[in-house]
């Protein structure tokens, strides 16, 4: 019978986050600095949204488009400031979930990461697309896989 691995063997475990209190600027220097699409956004520990590189995309195109000269700090705003930024997460897993869970619901929801949490709602780490096929590449390697 093979054994089932967990989102914990493949996750990625150093998570970079912004604060509520963190600006938009800082969340799209965390993405280029440290080259990532996500970026979890946590208040004390716990997770309460996603900054993606799509949403990001998005409000810097709607803010292009409908430019303010009077209000040229909008990008030094907090990220609480601007929720439609923020996508609460409504997709979660668990460090003790099966990676073949994890990925039905990537695939079901379509969504290219999904925050790893614990019974708190602690962020502990985050599985992407590029975990999932990094682990099935490995497989594949080993022969476990067609």
């Amino acid at each position: 019978m093979p054994q089932t691995v967990t989102v914990q063997k493949i996750m990625t475990k150093d998570v970079f986050t912004i604060g509520l209190e963190d600006t938009v600027h800082r969340a799209d220097e965390i993405m280029k600095e440290e080259n990532v699409r996500h970026v979890p956004v946590v208040d004390g520990g716990k997770l309460v949204g996603l900054i993606t590189e799509r949403s990001l995309r998005e409000y810097t195109l709607r803010n292009l488009y409908e430019f303010d000269e009077s209000n040229e700090t909008e990008g030094r705003n907090k990220i609480s400031d601007f929720h439609d930024i923020m996508t609460e997460v409504l997709h979660i897993v668990y460090p003790d979930d099966s990676v073949e869970k994890a990925v039905k619901l990537m695939t079901k929801y379509k969504v290219e990461c999904l925050p790893v949490v614990d019974w708190n709602n602690n962020l502990v780490g985050i599985l992407t697309t590029y975990d999932a096929l990094l682990f099935l590449h490995n497989k594949l390697a080993e022969g476990k896989v067609l």
